[in-house]
């Protein structure tokens, strides 16, 4: 985590609340990981407790007023596509969830992110 991240985990009667602002410095990686480590440390401190993550983002929009594309894969594919199985709910700047099926508990040791590849148009041979 950076030096100027503003994350905490805060305990309530069967409930632990998740925060992480992600700052204009902080790219797609540092974020992912970041929220994959709050959670893996509320599980440790709070064991098998209904898990809500609020997020925050400080700029990271482009020219139309949308997110860049990191955090717009933060939200869309990071948080639901993978981490919000292991959430209650969350509440991003894109959605606000709660998870119809119930969190897993059994969170990995690591995370592996996979660099993106981008594909450019294949020229004409």
């Amino acid at each position: 985590m950076g030096g100027q991240n503003e994350t905490r985990i805060e305990g309530g009667v069967g409930t632990v609340a998740l925060y992480h602002n992600v700052y204009r410095n902080e790219g797609f990686e540092e974020a992912a990981l970041t929220l994959f480590k709050l959670v893996q440390d509320a599980q440790v401190k709070s064991p098998n407790q209904r898990r809500t993550l609020f997020l925050d983002i400080e700029g990271h929009r482009n020219e139309q007023g949308g997110f860049d594309s990191d955090m717009f894969e933060l939200q869309q594919e990071f948080l639901i596509g993978f981490l919000s199985q292991f959430l209650s709910e969350i509440h991003c700047p894109l959605v606000a969830i709660t998870n119809p099926k119930g969190q897993k508990n059994e969170i990995p040791d690591r995370l592996d992110i996979r660099a993106r590849v981008e594909q450019e148009p294949m020229g004409e041979a």
